[in-house]
């Protein structure tokens, strides 16, 4: 009994080790960065696509004493990126040398520990992040 007992209770903590989840190969998300030291403040919104290997980022920096706004279009395959300063009106065309490089959790990451963001008090309230490390 006791064995059976043990068993199940290994089977039980081998289940709960985290494993890397896939990333989506289209996604988009909202940036914000605030140094206090310098006054700046940065937000925006970043679009990746690993599908055509290419990445953009819009966004707005204020408190430099001259406030900017910017929008990058990186396509890796072509190995060109696009910036346009919303404020003059121009666009810059430079080529770029790195490679493309998926965002993601690497095959031989580690998890090295968990916590919870927002409220675990009701159901959808927060989310559970797993840190990795390789």
């Amino acid at each position: 009994m006791f064995t059976i007992f043990l068993l199940c209770l290994i089977g039980i903590a081998v289940a709960q080790q985290p494993k890397p989840c896939t990333t989506p190969p289209q996604w988009e998300g909202g940036i914000f960065d605030r140094n206090e030291q310098r006054k700046i403040s940065l937000g925006g919104r970043v679009s990746y696509d690993s599908v055509y290997h290419r990445i953009r980022i819009a966004e707005e920096i204020e408190g430099s004493g001259e406030d900017t706004a910017l929008d990058i279009l990186t396509l890796f395959d072509a190995k060109i990126q696009f910036v346009y300063n919303l404020r003059y009106r121009n666009c810059s065309r430079i080529t770029i040398t790195e490679p493309w490089q998926d965002f993601g959790i690497l095959p031989d990451a580690v998890p090295q520990g968990e916590v919870y963001l927002g409220s675990s008090a009701s159901s959808g309230g927060g989310l559970l992040v797993t840190m990795w490390f390789v």
